[in-house]
């Protein structure tokens, strides 16, 4: 019966090891071989993903993302819906740099959006928190070039409400 546990706690052993190779690997910019996908586990899978956004495979990386959504328990999924957000805010910025606003205020939702995932799931993800609070300040941008483009310039001692976070003191 020792020599069972032994050989099994081995076998996860290696398995561990093979794991963490192959993730090195992917952060080391270098794809896994696809006879190793079928036996990957979630955690390289997630690696993968995030290679895939390293290397602008859009599209690869939210197939791969969307696959994972429902795999792990609630930290796990916390990241897939993090790094969900991290690629629709870099998508947000990339249609911004191009100027196609529009396009930018869809990615920049949706990224919004898979960020609160990650929190309900995990409340204490400072990175999803931060994150949200970047691509909550990025839309009044987008709003004020879009208007840029619409109205004729305003005074900007005129605007009611200025862009510095936090609550304004003094009387209720």
């Amino acid at each position: 019966m020792l020599a069972l546990s032994a050989l099994l706690e081995l076998r996860q052993w290696r398995k561990a090891e093979a794991a963490n190779a192959d993730i090195a690997a992917l952060l080391a910019g270098h794809d896994i071989a696809p006879e190793r996908l079928a036996t990957a586990s979630s955690s390289v899978l997630l690696a993968r993903a995030v290679y895939f956004v390293r290397h602008e495979r859009y599209g690869d990386a939210l197939e791969l993302l969307n696959l994972l959504e429902s795999q792990g328990d609630a930290a796990f999924r916390a990241d897939v819906y993090y790094n969900q957000g991290n690629l629709q805010l870099t998508q947000a910025l990339d249609r911004l740099e191009r100027s196609e606003i529009d396009q930018a205020r869809v990615f920049a939702e949706l990224g919004k959006e898979a960020y609160r995932r990650a929190l309900l799931l995990a409340p204490g993800h400072w990175d999803a928190k931060y994150n949200l609070e970047v691509a909550m300040r990025l839309m009044p941008e987008m709003d004020r070039v879009s208007q840029a483009d619409d109205e004729p310039p305003r005074a900007e001692s005129k605007r009611l409400w200025t862009g510095l976070p936090g609550f304004p003191r003094g009387l209720p």
